[in-house]
């Protein structure tokens, strides 16, 4: 039976002293007001130049890479020793570091060991106005319809280097709006370039009102057609939930499902992909441990072998070490998010993140849980 009891490899080579402090900053991350509170006074004090870097670094530099490619080369080297993959997710308020980030990475113009995958949120290219636009038929006059091509155009040539070099590009929006348009570009860009290897994935926000139906009928529309679905999925409860509080009944794309309707969701839609996982590459994002092990038993029911190419788990970088390195050595499919972006948009992101991701908290709290077992592990054998 699979189990993330196992701390010793996972700390291995950190002292105490830096568990201890890395416990402290997950203890303050896990309060989210005063969380929320410290890294808006971080990004304040940073513009007002009270001071340099602290406290936001401290907060946040154990869960990004601060706008370095050696440093990212370091940390995919080190999970690449451990089997773990590496996926970069660009963060950045300027339009231009990203999309040159995102072809230099494509283009191989860095030696970055085991990098497969990359983030593409398309909001940072092209204003979500637009494809809301494009989402609901809207109007776009002249100067809309060009910037919108040249999106188009950028998103395909993309993704035809990224397929010519081996790389998996994963679009996505937080803005579930301009979702039915990337979901129709989406859909054309996998008909084209995941015929011999899936080089495109998109990803599905689980609470998402209509979330099930378009991954089924992606998954039948691929096997019909002779492609192979790209499908990321992760239960985000954002913050379109929280503020309509189930008030709006109307069932458009910008509803969510309630917690335990979003639940339901994810057991049905994880049994569905793995039911039919020959026709269909997974990726399955998640920190909650309760999750990792219910999706491992249900490989095994299903009859997926752990090492199955088509199913790979995701981790964003420092937040669940021990759920990644466990099921790394255990010989699953996974890889580790890497924020890649300046102090001060990853302050930004972070933020953000406490909003769409409601169960931020617990993920902290869940690594500080695992890094106090550590340390207790330790004292026990000493």
């Amino acid at each position: 039976m699979f189990s993330l009891s196992n701390t010793e490899h996972v700390f291995e080579g950190r002292s105490n002293a830096s568990l201890r402090c890395e416990s402290l900053v997950l203890f303050i991350l896990a309060k989210k007001i005063l969380a929320k509170s410290l890294i808006l006074f971080s990004i304040f004090a940073k513009r007002l130049k009270i001071f340099k870097d602290f406290p936001g670094k401290f907060l946040v530099n154990r869960f990004f890479c601060n706008n370095s490619i050696d440093a990212l080369k370091e940390i995919s080297t080190q999970n690449f020793h451990n089997r773990i993959l590496s996926c970069v997710l660009p963060i950045s308020s300027r339009n231009n570091s990203v999309s040159d980030l995102l072809s230099d990475l494509v283009n191989d113009n860095y030696d970055i060991p085991g990098l497969e995958f990359l983030f593409f949120n398309v909001d940072e290219y092209v204003e979500p106005r637009l494809l809301g636009l494009v989402s609901t038929d809207g109007f776009l006059n002249q100067v809309d319809k060009k910037t919108f091509q040249l999106f188009i155009d950028y998103v395909d040539s993309l993704c035809e280097n990224a397929n010519r070099k081996g790389i998996t590009i994963i679009l996505y929006t937080p803005n579930f709006a301009g979702f039915s348009a990337l979901h129709a570009i989406a859909i054309d860009l996998m008909q084209r370039y995941n015929t011999q290897k899936t080089t495109v994935f998109l990803l599905f926000h689980l609470c998402h009102l209509n979330s099930q139906k378009r991954i089924v009928d992606l998954v039948r529309m691929g096997s019909g057609q002779g492609f192979t679905p790209g499908i990321a999925i992760a239960k985000y409860l954002t913050s379109e939930y929280i503020n309509k509080k189930f008030v709006d009944n109307n069932h458009n794309d910008s509803n969510c499902h309630s917690f335990n309707e979003t639940k339901r969701v994810f057991y049905e839609v994880t049994k569905f992909l793995f039911n039919n996982i020959d026709h269909v590459s997974a990726l399955l994002i998640s920190h909650n441990p309760d999750n990792i092990l219910y999706l491992t038993s249900l490989m095994e029911g299903c009859g997926v072998g752990h090492t199955n190419k088509n199913i790979t788990f995701l981790q964003r970088y420092g937040m669940a070490k021990t759920i990644t390195f466990n099921l790394a050595s255990r010989g699953y499919n996974v890889a580790t998010i890497t924020p890649y972006g300046s102090l001060t948009d990853t302050l930004r992101w972070m933020h953000r993140l406490y909003s769409f991701d409601p169960s931020l908290p617990n993920i902290f709290a869940e690594q500080r849980f695992a890094i106090l077992r550590e340390l207790n592990r330790r004292k026990l054998e000493n």
